[in-house]
């Protein structure tokens, strides 16, 4: 028993539990969203948000646990299909390409001073007036 507990405290702790990534935007001209909606603007399927504004997705470097992270969200696999997705979207001229920063830190820093940006957070804290409310 004590085996499983420990085991279970263990992996609690590396955060293998997942848990919903916050939503961080700014400027989108609404104000609650669904996941399928937010989900859209991640997979590169909405490019305009109610505010006029081009939807700007904001990505941790490729190669960070983050960005896994964000692949397993939106499409349920792994980094490296979600960037050939954006590729593909990229070159058919569907969409403009995310914006890769270093870390979470930075997404949040982006999102912050430019409107249309949205991102997805895993471990850093977002201030309030920036998360996205879901339904």
């Amino acid at each position: 028993m004590r085996t499983i507990l420990l085991t279970f405290a263990l992996l609690w702790a590396q955060g293998s539990f997942a848990q919903d990534p916050v939503v961080v935007a700014n400027g989108t001209g609404q104000t609650n969203w669904t996941d399928g909606q937010i989900m859209a603007v991640f997979n590169g399927e909405r490019t305009i948000w109610p505010s006029g504004l081009p939807a700007v997705v904001v990505l941790p470097a490729s190669e960070s646990d983050s960005f896994e992270k964000t692949a397993v969200w939106c499409f349920d696999t792994d980094g490296f299909e979600y960037q050939k997705h954006w590729l593909s979207l990229v070159f058919q001229g569907r969409t403009a390409p995310p914006v890769f920063v270093d870390s979470e830190q930075d997404v949040l820093e982006y999102v912050k001073e430019h409107p249309g940006a949205i991102g997805l957070l895993h471990v850093v804290e977002a201030p309030s007036n920036i998360r996205l409310r879901l339904k």
